[in-house]
């Protein structure tokens, strides 16, 4: 329920709130604070990516650029501070953060918005030999090396492990633009017992049945246990070829989260209230992926967008005194791309299939673009 975070009260000048991360959730909340008080946003990286669409960058659709805005500009505009810096940890009773350089930037409240980190599950090899699916950079590499292996001649053989969503439109750009090409073959492995577990069942038929025919093998309820530079090694024991290995395996939660007491174990999303408050920290509120609320949410953008929206008013009202207010997500469908050959919309147990839905995710993202800049 929502409640009042102890030991904040008005100040005679302006409060110091940090925000850690600046993806969706982390510039939504940046956005909604006003100059009332003196924000920090910090991150490593100087790009915001838009990272539903980074399957695109796969088969040459998009590039780098038309994904990318400059996080200072973005933070700067809503009349706040970026620094580009990686923190390390987070002293929540002492009111301060501490970045890899040795930086401290003090705060009276913090927004902690740093989303996942690549899951590897222990996989031997991974770290090594598979290409993670994670950011503007990786999808970019992968696309520039699934060029170079198509220019060659003779057998050339991809494995994407992971059957959840990134693995699914990483599929869809595959077939895009190589589904022509003389002697590519495809694996998809997913350790689960079907394709899109997390949507209806009935996404795993449609996908299956714009594989038939085509040189794509689709292997369910079978895990991988090791990933070398040409093998991908099933728990059945058998060796897959592989000539680039894109491993959409999921995300866990970054180490940062249990340094600094949000978590009670490493690898624990951050558990909060309804209002978003750390169940452990009085002055830290939690959102994006890395909040675990306790009714469990879908880690996607346009809940991101609403948790940010809400923390920043509920940091305002915490910093005044003020009662918090409870986070109400509002449920959007979903859009999942598959190449050229399909687009599903998704709401609830519905699920419409079109090709020409493409342009509606096209829109979404031009237009929250074009919002968030």
């Amino acid at each position: 329920a929502a409640r009042r975070m102890p030991g904040m009260s008005n100040r005679d000048t302006r409060s110091r709130i940090a925000i850690v991360g600046a993806n969706f959730a982390g510039l939504a909340a940046a956005g909604q604070l006003g100059r009332e008080h003196a924000v920090t946003v910090i991150d490593p990286s100087p790009w915001f990516e838009w990272l539903p669409n980074i399957h695109e960058l796969v088969s040459g659709e998009k590039r780098p650029a038309d994904l990318r805005l400059p996080r200072a500009r973005l933070v700067q505009r809503a009349g706040h501070r970026f620094v580009r810096a990686q923190v390390t940890s987070i002293d929540a009773p002492a009111g301060k953060l501490t970045t890899s350089s040795g930086r401290r930037i003090l705060f009276d409240l913090c927004i902690v918005a740093v989303g996942g980190v690549n899951e590897t599950f222990g996989v031997r090899g991974v770290d090594r030999n598979g290409w993670p699916f994670k950011s503007v950079d990786e999808c970019a590499r992968i696309g520039r090396n699934l060029a170079a292996l198509a220019r060659r001649r003779g057998r050339k053989s991809v494995v994407i492990v992971g059957g959840g969503l990134e693995g699914i439109e990483a599929l869809g750009e595959i077939l895009r633009r190589y589904r022509d090409v003389e002697d590519f073959e495809i694996s998809l492995v997913e350790a689960g017992p079907r394709l899109l577990p997390e949507a209806p069942r009935k996404l795993d038929a449609a996908v299956r049945s714009h594989c038939d025919g085509r040189s794509v093998r689709l292997l369910t309820g079978i895990p991988v246990t090791a990933v070398t530079p040409k093998r991908v090694r099933l728990a059945s024991g058998e060796l897959l070829r592989s000539d680039l290995t894109i491993w959409t395996g999921g995300v866990t939660a970054p180490s940062l989260l249990h340094v600094s007491g949000l978590t009670d174990r490493p690898g624990q999303w951050a558990p909060v209230t309804n209002a978003l408050c750390s169940r452990r920290l009085d002055n830290v509120l939690v959102i994006g992926d890395a909040a675990a609320l306790p009714r469990p949410l879908a880690k996607q953008a346009y809940y991101a967008l609403q948790m940010g929206a809400c923390a920043a008013e509920n940091a305002t009202r915490a910093l005044k005194g003020r009662k918090l207010r409870d986070f109400r997500p509002s449920p959007k469908p979903m859009l999942i791309a598959f190449g050229d050959l399909d687009t599903f919309l998704v709401s609830g147990r519905t699920v419409i299939a079109s090709p020409k839905l493409a342009a509606l995710k096209e829109a979404v993202f031009q237009l929250t673009m074009a919002e968030l800049d």
